[in-house]
């Protein structure tokens, strides 16, 4: 088990999904009440530059809204409540929740929030336990060149061995597929690259422990409760 298995091996889906309103600081908790090692969250920015914790830019799904966060300023975002509530938090609000309790994988999901994810990193000292995730490579080209320190994975939804030239490009140190794509075959070509795999959404122990002897290192799952029994890996 590597140093990002451990950290990441039972990883909350934007905090505990299943369990509380998603991507809230309540979700974050119960996800640290579950027994999560890790919690996963996006990152988008408002029309005033603030860095928050939201999937979607669009708020009718979790919030029930007519409200574009892009197009939104803090002050109008900060009376919005996902499933009528919790409020949606800033980066650095989940941050400093996280720091000394979880391990923190960051997924941008849109250019533009490169520097103020870095910068919030550094502010809380927490280069070390982050990595910063996307589906997009050219906001984590952006994010190994502001500190080539920082930890990035390449999120996919389909295998292709594109990818892994992609991951070489960006300094990589994870891949992170999609938990139903992943063969035997795939797991050990990702690992002979010398990549760690944390795979998503896991929503099964019997699942978890079928891609754990496939391989990979972590999961992120909607409910860290139910599958908290994979973090006995942790001491194997």
């Amino acid at each position: 088990m590597g140093e990002l298995g451990r950290k990441f091996i039972l990883t909350g889906h934007r905090g505990a999904k299943a369990l509380a309103p998603e991507n809230t600081l309540p979700g974050f908790f119960k996800a640290l009440e579950c027994g999560a090692t890790g919690i996963e969250f996006d990152v988008r920015a408002t029309a005033d530059g603030v860095p928050v914790i939201v999937h979607d830019d669009e708020l009718e799904r979790v919030a029930g809204v007519n409200l574009r966060v892009s197009e939104a300023n803090y002050k109008e975002l900060s009376k919005v409540r996902v499933h009528g509530r919790a409020r949606i938090p800033t980066l650095r609000e989940v941050l400093a929740m996280a720091k000394g309790r979880l391990y923190v994988d960051i997924e941008v999901k849109v250019p533009g929030v490169e520097e103020e994810v870095v910068e919030a990193l550094h502010e809380l000292e927490m280069v070390d336990e982050a990595i910063i995730t996307s589906f997009l490579p050219a906001p984590l080209e952006k994010i190994k060149k502001l500190d080539p320190r920082v930890y990035v994975g390449i999120l996919l939804e389909d295998w292709d061995e594109e990818y892994l030239e992609i991951a070489r490009k960006l300094e990589a140190v994870a891949i992170l597929p999609a938990h139903d794509i992943l063969t035997h075959e795939i797991a050990e070509r990702i690992k002979a690259e010398g990549y760690s795999i944390i795979t998503w959404t896991v929503n099964s122990l019997e699942e978890a422990e079928k891609l754990f002897r496939m391989g990979v290192d972590g999961i992120i799952t909607d409910d860290p409760c139910a599958l908290r029994p994979v973090t006995r890996r942790e001491r194997l």
